[in-house]
């Protein structure tokens, strides 16, 4: 005897075989004593609900504090009380005693979403960055809002972050002083919005001493250092050379881990310490680095030290290309 099915004529023997296995195969998954492959497994509703929580929390932390910033700037005459203005309370102006390079304001203006801190909340939650984690990071004053996007993810997730910060920036930047990066975080944090990061202030620029501006800026840039350090309880940098600026920094780095590994080093805009002198960072793409040699030049910057030693780096400098590849735009 057989059993039609479709087209193709089973055997009845087969077919009640068939049947046994599925239901003793299901019996057993269900009393857990087989383990179902990793490859069979879908997100737990859980996990996918505390996921997006935190790229939630991250979100509503980076909108309060651009909030703050825009009522400081209004308040300041720097900006006009409109929606539209405020939107750009996150930009400086294009040429200010304290920009070191031309940028452009279409990548500026790229960044000015609270969806980098959601999208660097679930970034960092990939690579398993958790409470008590340490993530390092070096924060220059071009891209403001992905230095806050950085520090609310971090928030959220409830790692530790370790910055060493810089007070110049490219056009469109923290360029305004009053408002500098180092200036914008330790007005955040007396705030309340977010944890203080930064444990090391420098001027920036070449040589970490922004040698790019003429003697005015330079002393303006290390005034401002000065007094950001001593608002935010962090050290202030003032290195002789390129090279003993990505030492100092390391060492900083070295430091404040307090013996935990770095889980993370994430590198936002292009410092000279931490791109260094080596033209094989010019090769390097935004996103995350893969790990290996980088090259031999003692020029090296701190991106590259990290990326030798293993730790995860996200390099966020060419944001327009990584804003088609995140999706934001």
């Amino acid at each position: 005897m057989s059993i039609r099915t479709g087209l193709i004529r089973l055997p009845a023997w087969l077919t009640t075989g068939v049947g046994v296995l599925l239901t003793t195969g299901i019996a057993v998954l269900a009393v857990g004593l087989v383990t179902i492959p990793r490859w069979f497994e879908t997100v737990r509703p859980e996990t996918l609900r505390g996921s997006q929580m935190i790229a939630g929390q991250a979100a509503r932390t980076w909108r309060r504090a651009a909030a703050i910033v825009a009522d400081a700037k209004v308040a300041a005459g720097l900006l006009e009380a409109t929606d539209a203005a405020r939107r750009d309370a996150l930009l400086g102006g294009e040429l200010t005693p304290l920009v070191t390079t031309i940028g452009t304001l279409e990548a500026k203006r790229l960044t000015l979403s609270p969806r980098w801190a959601e999208l660097m909340a679930s970034e960092l939650a990939g690579k398993g960055v958790g409470p008590g984690d340490v993530v390092a990071a070096s924060f220059s004053g071009s891209f403001p809002a992905l230095n806050l996007a950085v520090m609310a993810a971090c928030d959220a997730l409830g790692a530790r972050l370790i910055a060493v910060s810089s007070v110049t920036a490219s056009s469109f930047g923290a360029t305004d002083p009053g408002f500098t990066w180092p200036e914008l975080e330790a007005r955040l944090v007396g705030a309340g919005v977010v944890r203080a990061a930064s444990v090391a202030v420098s001027p920036g620029g070449t040589d970490d001493r922004a040698l790019d501006l003429d003697a005015d800026g330079q002393r303006l840039a290390r005034t401002i250092a000065e007094r950001a350090a001593g608002s935010l309880g962090a050290e202030l940098l003032l290195p002789a050379s390129v090279d003993e600026a990505v030492q100092a920094r390391l060492r900083i780095y070295e430091r404040h881990r307090d013996g935990r590994p770095i889980a993370v080093f994430i590198n936002v805009g292009g410092t000279h310490a931490s791109l260094g002198a080596s033209t094989a960072i010019l090769k390097v793409a935004s996103g995350w680095l893969p790990p290996g040699p980088f090259d031999s030049s003692p020029g090296r910057g701190i991106v590259a030290r990290m990326v030798e030693q293993g730790v995860p780096v996200l390099h966020l400098l060419n944001v327009r290309d990584l804003a088609v590849r995140w999706g934001v735009l």
